[in-house]
């Protein structure tokens, strides 16, 4: 293990930046965590995979747009993840989620740590995203069920603040929303994944990238 992923292990063993960082990417009308669950009727638990891996010397990860189908978040731009299942820890629903939604197996080995959980009041649901790494770039084999497009995310892209960015967001009834986003290659990215994805960017702001031809990268 190199000690880029070294130091990330040991900055997500420590305290994490938590709902401050998180909210840097919120929309205007977010609610923080404790006011927030006072309206919420019914409460579901889920964990995403932030999986890093080398693309062209780069630390990378890959973000995915869903299919559209009949619910809150078709057609957005997510981290890959989903449901609990029976009998299921959060990490191994992150693992599992990510090999159904990208056809790449990854294993508990491969996970480093974890982010501060997050609340979805749109649907109720706390999510807990996981980090995990691997040294070899994934081949993908997605499920056209539930994945319309993988989208890669290079870190850099992620730590520059060029691509954070303000706009209009559709919600129910013809209502918008501002909010900031992050602008991946044309795809905007906010709400939750863009909250979540605003932790990991704090988290890597401490313990900074490695240059592409440094040997200490991997």
């Amino acid at each position: 293990m190199g000690k880029f992923v070294e130091a990330l292990r040991g900055r997500l063993s420590s305290t994490l930046p938590g709902e401050d960082a998180q909210f840097v990417m919120a929309p205007a009308a977010r609610l923080r965590t404790r006011d927030a669950l006072l309206t919420a009727t019914e409460r579901y638990q889920s964990a995403v995979l932030i999986y890093l891996f080398p693309r062209a010397g780069v630390w990378t990860t890959v973000l995915m747009k869903r299919s559209a189908y009949d619910g809150v978040h078709a057609g957005e731009i997510s981290i890959p993840g989903g449901r609990l299942e029976a009998g299921e820890d959060h990490s191994e629903a992150a693992l599992r989620e990510f090999d159904e939604e990208t056809g790449v197996r990854v294993r508990d080995k491969q996970v480093i740590g974890a982010l501060t959980e997050l609340f979805i009041p749109t649907s109720c649901f706390f999510v807990k995203p996981f980090i995990a790494y691997s040294t070899e770039s994934p081949s993908y084999r997605p499920d056209p069920l539930e994945v319309e497009q993988l989208i890669e995310l290079p870190l850099d892209d992620l730590l520059n603040e060029a691509t954070v960015r303000q706009g209009s967001f559709p919600v129910s009834d013809g209502l918008r929303i501002r909010a900031p986003y992050f602008d991946v290659d044309g795809h905007r990215v906010w709400g939750a994944t863009a909250m979540i994805l605003s932790e990991f960017k704090t988290v890597l702001s401490d313990v900074g990238l490695p240059l592409p031809a440094s040997t200490d990268w991997l």
